[in-house]
């Protein structure tokens, strides 16, 4: 009985598919090289690059949430001052309030004024002004603006906030009651103002919460399914590994059988 090239032919692939199955169960990795499994390679190479855009989506959206989160600060803080500018009025609005503590609670409102001129020039972490106009791509879709502008916070019907705490405090100065009732006025409308601001600010954070709980939501997802077409089965592939080395084993004995025949034919 001759060996045949056939018979030298499975063998080889024999031992190729042992060597490949030894390799995935080495490495963890099914796929080598799309000629392994063309189709989900090419859906594996999809998600990677999805993969590597949401990977800059979240770093987006990180950075959208950092400058929402200091821009709430800014804005308990603005709420907090203009409360007590309101207090300040209220107590030198009061018929008892001699002129001297007028002029007291006067310069106090105007260094509240200063403390809101400070806060309006805030800066981000990036060194620019925080609230200013930041659209960001947060997705293939979506752009946002973290942070509500200045002059939708520090300034109302293009009135700036410290107008009013400074006409406010010229008011205590007057002693005139008409005019620290019409400032009280509008700066109560100023602190209304700010917090519809506020709210604002919150709806974006929120917003931005929810962008980043659906970036890692989707991100686990795509992770499981690139895992689920790339990694390993370890169970299984040990299970094959197993069933290929005994086929090339007993081919291998059959082989090492013909060719002792195939010498002895010779020999005789």
């Amino acid at each position: 009985m001759r060996i045949s090239s056939h018979d030298i032919a499975r063998q080889q692939r024999l031992a190729q598919d042992v060597a490949r199955t030894q390799t995935q169960v080495a490495t963890g990795k099914r796929i080598r090289a799309p000629s392994d499994d063309p189709l989900a390679s090419a859906r594996a190479a999809t998600i990677a690059r999805v993969q590597s855009d949401d990977a800059t989506w979240k770093g987006n959206l990180s950075l959208a949430a950092s400058l929402a989160g200091q821009a709430d600060g800014v804005l308990t803080s603005l709420s907090d001052r203009m409360g007590q500018a309101r207090e300040l009025l209220l107590t030198g609005a009061s018929g008892t309030t001699s002129a001297a503590d007028r002029a007291t609670l006067a310069d106090a409102l105007r260094a509240v004024a200063d403390d809101v001129g400070q806060l309006a020039g805030t800066t981000n972490s990036l060194g620019a002004p925080l609230f200013t106009a930041r659209a960001m791509r947060v997705d293939s879709s979506t752009l946002l603006n973290p942070v509500v502008a200045a002059a939708d916070v520090f300034a109302r019907a293009g009135v700036p906030l410290t107008d009013d705490l400074t006409e406010a405090a010229a008011a205590l100065d007057s002693g005139d009651a008409t005019r620290i009732g019409a400032a009280l006025s509008r700066l109560d409308g100023a602190i209304g103002h700010v917090a519809d601001a506020h709210a604002n600010q919150g709806i974006r954070a929120d917003r931005i919460d929810r962008l980043l709980d659906a970036n890692a939501a989707r991100s686990i997802d795509l992770a499981i399914e690139r895992s689920g077409l790339e990694d390993t089965d370890l169970t299984e592939a040990i299970a094959r590994l197993n069933a290929q080395q005994i086929t090339l084993e007993a081919a291998q004995a059959a082989f090492a059988r013909i060719n002792r025949q195939s010498l002895f034919d010779i020999l005789g």
